[in-house]
Parts: structure tokens; sequence; C-alpha cells
């Protein structure tokens, strides 16, 4: 497990359903023509937020420790069990929050919202939700705005069931609702034959205010296309 981990942090690669090779996740959700106008991760502190539950589990294991060794109790089974503890009840926690904030992200295109949840090595989701279905895009603050990061919160057509998706510890939450309105906005007036005719894209010449993150999580796609109407 710990070798797995190890290559997955220093080599793009994939393991089991996990892809650590964002590019790939990106050729398998772009069709021809499609184009990428927006690309971002979590927060940093989303992993902290995940895992703080078994932070704290973790100190308390580990002070129990000291304090039975201190007393005299055999080291060797009282290692063993503590260990035993806290790798099947607290580490596969931290493995799946970790996870998330490092491989999970937001890909907005010319016709599609992607989101991507990879929460362990045997799991994967990937939701594309075509523009066409998104009924309207909303933000909202987060721990009173101190850690610059917010929910997006996507609301589908009635057609389409009418669910309501929340997005919690986007970067830069603000933005990134304003850049996916006004790429659905886009789309619906000129692609969906809902107004004239589809203008021809140039090549990407603005970048969006890239959400920041911790400097050792994964970079973002910051270029995207000029949204004109």
């Amino acid at each position: 497990m710990f070798v797995f981990l190890y290559f997955a942090i220093l080599l793009p690669m994939r393991i089991l359903a996990l892809e650590t090779n964002p590019e790939n996740i990106k050729k398998q959700c772009l069709s021809s023509g499609e184009e990428v106008v927006l690309m971002t991760y979590y927060h940093a502190l989303s992993f902290f937020f995940a895992s703080i539950r078994e932070i704290f589990f973790t100190i308390f294991i580990f002070g129990l420790g000291i304090g039975l060794w201190y007393i005299g109790a055999p080291m060797l089974w009282t290692t063993g069990i503590l260990f035993f503890m806290w790798f099947f009840f607290i580490f596969f926690n931290i493995m799946k929050a970790w996870i998330d904030w490092r491989y999970d992200f937001i890909l907005v295109t010319t016709d599609k919202l992607v989101l991507v949840d990879q929460t362990s090595l045997i799991r994967q989701k990937i939701n594309p939700i075509h523009l066409e279905n998104i009924g309207s895009i909303a933000s909202e603050t987060q721990y009173w705005n101190l850690f610059g990061f917010g929910k997006v919160i996507i609301n589908l057509k009635e057609g389409e069931g009418g669910n309501v998706t929340t997005l919690k510890f986007v970067p830069n939450a603000d933005q990134v609702s304003a850049k996916i309105s006004s790429t659905v906005t886009y789309y619906q007036r000129y692609v969906d034959g809902n107004g004239p005719t589809r203008p021809i894209l140039t090549p990407y010449q603005e970048s969006v205010a890239t959400p920041q993150v911790a400097s050792d999580s994964p970079p973002s796609a910051p270029q995207s296309p000029p949204l004109s109407s």
C-alpha cells in the first residue's frame, strides 16, 4: 500500500481504479472539437478538515502508547496492537481524504462540466454534466471566507430531475462559478440553437484567475477561451 502511494506521488500512473495523471482523464472526457475552459482542484484544507478526526485519534493512540510504555507494558505487543488499530481504523480514512484532495478536480469544457471523484484505489466516478442540462450556478462562502475557498452550487434543470450538486472547498468559488455560468450562457446562446450562429473561437488568450492551492498540489489548467455574447 505504501509503495503504491509512493509511486503515485512521484510518477503519474494508474493504480487499479485510481488515475493519477489528469491528462488521461481529460483525453477521455474531451470529444472532437471540444476545448478546456477551466480546470481546478480543491483547496488543500479540504484534506485537513476531512481528516481532522483521524488526526486527533492518531495523537490519542500515540499518547496511549507512551503511557503504556511509561507504566512498563510489553512494548512489542503494545506497539503491534496500537499499530493494527491505527492502520485499519484510521489510515484508510486519511488515505481517502488525501486522494480526494490530490486527484479530484473540476473540469469545464466548451460542452460540459465534468466532476472527477476518486476516493480510493478501487473507486473512480467521473460525472459529466452537459451544459444544456444546467439550470443555474451559484457560489457560497465557507468559514467566513477566511481561507479563500467556498461552495459552488450546481442546479440542474427540472427535466433532468432538478437535482442540486454542491461542491465544497473550491478555491475562489465566486470566480469559478462565474466562469462556469458564463460558459453555460455562451453554450446555450450560441451552440444549443437558442441564439445566433456560434462565432469561431480564437486560441486561448485570457487566463482564468487560477484558484490557489497548496504548493504541493497538482497544477491546474488556467487557460480559457474568451466567452463573448
